[in-house]
């Protein structure tokens, strides 16, 4: 009995100091105890797990699939302005082929020689199939717990009628949403619990619209994510309905929203960031820069904000001042092939050439990737265009298309080089 307590005691010390993964082993020796207070710990270890797994699985998707068949889409033919699949007009020598090359490389646009190599980290902190699917999560849960482990199902252990079901609702209900992935059942549980509470919580409007999200049923989503906003603002409401309309192509809701919740969350920075990205969305780089300027001046450490900066700066002629960026990007951030490769184009068009082959050589000796190492010869290629040098800068070609045999790019300069020299010859 003691060596029990002992071991009871252990389990709720590495649950308060967040030792979740220490704490997870230990309750797979306490397997086949019947102790309450253990499962629903050890369902909510299971949860918080889940979540750390899913990293961004509750973000706005940007430019995600979407299916034609599906019966809440909009208008096929959209007012220009209102949609993000009807690119705008070209803003300030920024245009949308250069624009997305602020996202990461999954979401790469194949277009001139400079917009096709400037690749930046822009948006490294967000998941680039970012969903509110739960059954995303569910399959983090299990690459993050292992093949072997073994989930708790107590959902039957607690009925409607039991005096804990109410207390322990949102513990059931986050266990079986992100764990199991049952969004049917987890509707359920909230379902339950809003009819025994006399008032119920705002969590639960909020937690049945991410069910109704995640089944498809938009509009109904959309009537709970309201009615919690009359309980409670509060910030992720906001952001849960900038997702569903983002999700539902309707930017100018989306806006809306934005525009609402910065009234009462005065420059925060989630709200700020998300208003940025559907403006970027819809070319609307002016809007979008002076967005993410807010968010730098709120938190400086934010590296998709610096790194949108220095690109806009970098396509509007303004070398000098995006290199100022990249360089605080290199001091805050980890350095990587694209950080580099971004400094050593700056350089070049700076003119700075002591510079420029170190940049492009460090961003060679971070780079694991052939398609960044192609892009990287690519852009030392032009290095050697600017000296003169039409030999080297055919090798460096020739250097990029061994990386990468479908970088078309690098395959017309070349071209060009060849016919340039047979006429030279």
């Amino acid at each position: 009995m003691a060596l029990e307590m002992e071991t009871e005691y252990k389990i709720l010390n590495l649950y308060r100091t967040k030792q979740y993964d220490a704490c997870n082993q230990l309750l797979d020796t306490m397997q086949g105890t019947d102790n309450r207070m253990l499962e629903f710990i050890r369902m909510r270890v299971l949860t918080i797990l889940a979540k750390v797994a899913g990293d961004g699985y509750e973000e706005v998707g940007y430019g995600a699939q979407r299916d034609e068949l599906v019966t809440t889409a909009v208008a096929k033919t959209p007012r220009p302005g209102t949609t993000f699949h009807r690119p705008q007009a070209k803003t300030a020598g920024f245009t949308a082929t250069t624009r997305a090359m602020a996202t990461t490389s999954a979401r790469r646009q194949t277009g001139t020689a400079s917009s096709r190599t400037l690749h930046t980290a822009a948006r490294a902190s967000r998941a680039a199939t970012a969903t509110a699917g739960a059954s995303r999560a569910s399959t983090a849960a299990g690459g993050a717990l292992g093949a072997g482990a073994v989930l708790p199902l107590t959902l039957t252990m607690l009925n409607t009628q039991d005096q804990l079901f109410h207390a322990a609702g949102k513990t059931l209900f986050e266990y079986t949403f992100y764990c199991e992935g049952d969004v049917r059942k987890a509707l359920e549980i909230a379902m339950q619990a809003t009819k025994i509470d006399t008032h119920p919580d705002w969590w639960w409007d909020y937690s049945k619209a991410k069910c109704y999200n995640a089944l498809g049923m938009h509009r109904t989503a959309e009537e709970s994510l309201r009615q919690a906003l009359k309980k409670n603002k509060h910030i992720a409401v906001y952001l849960r309905l900038v997702a569903m309309y983002v999700e539902l192509n309707q930017p100018l809701s989306a806006l809306e929203v934005c525009k609402q919740g910065l009234t009462i969350f005065h420059d925060d920075t989630a709200l700020t960031l998300e208003q940025a990205r559907i403006h970027d969305e819809m070319d609307n780089s002016a809007l979008a820069v002076q967005d993410y300027r807010r968010v730098a001046l709120e938190d400086p450490t934010n590296m998709e904000a610096t790194a949108y900066i220095a690109l806009f700066n970098f396509y509007n002629d303004q070398p000098e001042i995006a290199l100022r960026y990249y360089r605080r990007l290199l001091a805050t951030c980890p350095p990587g092939a694209e950080i580099y490769n971004n400094l050593g184009l700056c350089c070049l068009h700076c003119n700075q050439w002591d510079l420029t082959l170190p940049c492009f050589r460090q961003a060679l000796y971070f780079s694991t990737n052939p398609t960044i190492r192609a892009d990287v010869w690519f852009n030392i290629s032009h290095v050697a265009l600017s000296t003169g040098d039409l030999q080297l800068a055919r090798r460096c070609l020739q250097l990029s298309l061994v990386m990468s045999s479908e970088h078309e790019s690098a395959r017309k300069a070349l071209r060009a080089i060849d016919a340039h020299l047979r006429n030279i010859k």
